[in-house]
């Protein structure tokens, strides 16, 4: 039997593979195939890479552009109703998710100008859920556990270090003369000891004996669980919040409740936990929020049943009626907005106040979006090679202008090219035709 080694030797030879087997493009002045494999988006893209691979559409430029500006700076700043929802449509592989991460980029960007006052948050959903729930659970997971329980001890501590009363009781029991924390600082409450709640609550438990530790446990509760009531109008709401910030001091865990949307509990609270949610992130100085939510299709036009998608879209239509702090961006196939329209005309009207049409590549954007991959692994260049004209159209046609055909299929044909083609020939129609792999859709 052929020893095991040769047959990768075989094939390494036979392939004219390297040791650095990205050296074989740099024939071709590039230092990798920049073109993606599965010619989809990458959810984990830099922000340099999303900003090289803009929409070669100027509509669609225009139009997410246009959305930003017009829910960042509104007509009316003095107006709590922020809401202002669009659409993304295009059918299967035509670039959804890169136009998602595109207005993410964007509106993240604000971040970085200084003369503006604006600081918006963004959370990229890529899967809605089977019910609001699970879609509400998404976006406090995209926020992260550690965040939320970080912006969650910002509002209760900021309260409690303005309360003399409570501060008082607290202090009573430290044992007196005793310093909780390192650095000589005998107040508990400085500001520097209030940065990490798990030193905060352990500084305490350490010192204490059960008996001690179970009242101080008592009395924070007591005094966060108002707080939380107070801030965010909901006992329920105040119960698991203070419970997810309690994990610190010895109290069960709630994140996978509150991640999973499968409490009981939390039915038709929906409302409570985005109001909660929006204004956790404003204690952090944020000052717009934004839900970005991918493959919407999966709500109408997937495996739930009717009941189903009744009860999602009447609970997501209350929640935009009933809350307006927030704004939405939404990405669907035709079809499954045509079904929304039918299943609910008021919520597919209020998430559809513009519409983003994402349609087929023609010659003209294909070669623009070849282009623009290929800058990713060579110095900036106006120029197509090792494709000529005629290779991209025809990949255009075979594709049927489709994105995510045309792109992993530039991947396939380049990956073919460093082993067939020799110098001075390009990959063209008829290199396209013998290398295309066609594929259903």
């Amino acid at each position: 039997m052929e020893d095991k080694d040769n047959l990768a030797k075989n094939i390494i030879e036979l392939r004219g593979i390297k040791p650095n087997s990205n050296e074989r493009f740099q024939r071709f002045g590039l230092s990798f195939n920049p073109f993606p494999r599965a010619g989809i988006s990458d959810l984990n893209s830099t922000d340099h890479l999303i900003s090289k691979l803009t929409p070669v559409d100027k509509d669609i430029r225009k139009g997410i552009e246009e959305f930003i500006v017009d829910s960042l700076f509104p007509q009316n700043p003095e107006s709590n109703d922020k809401y202002l929802s669009a659409i993304i449509r295009g059918d299967y592989g035509f670039g959804k998710t890169q136009t998602l991460l595109y207005a993410k980029l964007i509106l993240e960007s604000f971040s970085n100008v200084t003369e503006i006052d604006k600081k918006p948050y963004v959370v990229y959903i890529d899967n809605p859920g089977s019910r609001l729930s699970e879609l509400i659970g998404n976006i406090i997971s995209e926020i992260g556990e550690e965040n939320f329980k970080r912006y969650l001890w910002t509002i209760a501590f900021d309260a409690i270090s303005k309360n003399k009363v409570f501060k008082d009781e607290i202090l009573k029991f430290k044992p007196s003369g005793y310093n909780l924390f390192d650095g000589g600082e005998l107040d508990p409450f400085n500001p520097v000891n209030l940065v990490n709640y798990k030193v905060f609550f352990d500084a305490f438990n350490k010192v204490l004996n059960p008996v001690k530790k179970k009242e101080f446990q008592g009395k924070i509760k007591e005094f966060i669980s108002k707080i939380f009531i107070d801030e965010f109008e909901s006992p329920i709401i105040a119960s698991y919040f203070y419970d997810l910030i309690s994990e610190n001091i010895g109290l069960n865990k709630t994140w996978e409740i509150l991640t999973s949307g499968n409490s009981r509990d939390l039915d038709k609270k929906e409302v409570y936990i985005i109001r909660a949610i929006v204004k956790v992130i404003e204690s952090q100085g944020y000052t717009d929020f934004y839900i970005l939510v991918d493959e919407f299709e999966a709500v109408t036009a997937g495996r739930l049943n009717a009941k189903e998608i009744d009860q999602y879209v009447l609970n997501l239509r209350a929640l935009i009626d009933k809350e307006r702090n927030w704004c939405s961006l939404f990405a669907m196939t035709g079809y499954a907005l045509s079904r929304l329209r039918t299943v609910s005309p008021p919520l597919a009207e209020r998430i559809s106040g513009r519409l983003i049409e994402l349609n087929p590549l023609n010659d003209v954007s294909a070669k623009q979006i070849t282009t623009n991959y290929l800058n990713l692994a060579r110095e900036s260049a106006d120029n197509i090679f090792p494709f000529d004209e005629s290779g991209v159209k025809e990949l255009r046609a075979k594709s049927n202008g489709i994105l995510r055909i045309y792109l992993k299929s530039c991947f396939n044909l380049l990956q073919r090219a460093v082993e067939d083609i020799k110098e001075g020939e390009f990959i063209n129609a008829e290199f396209v035709d013998k290398h295309f792999i066609i594929e259903e859709e």
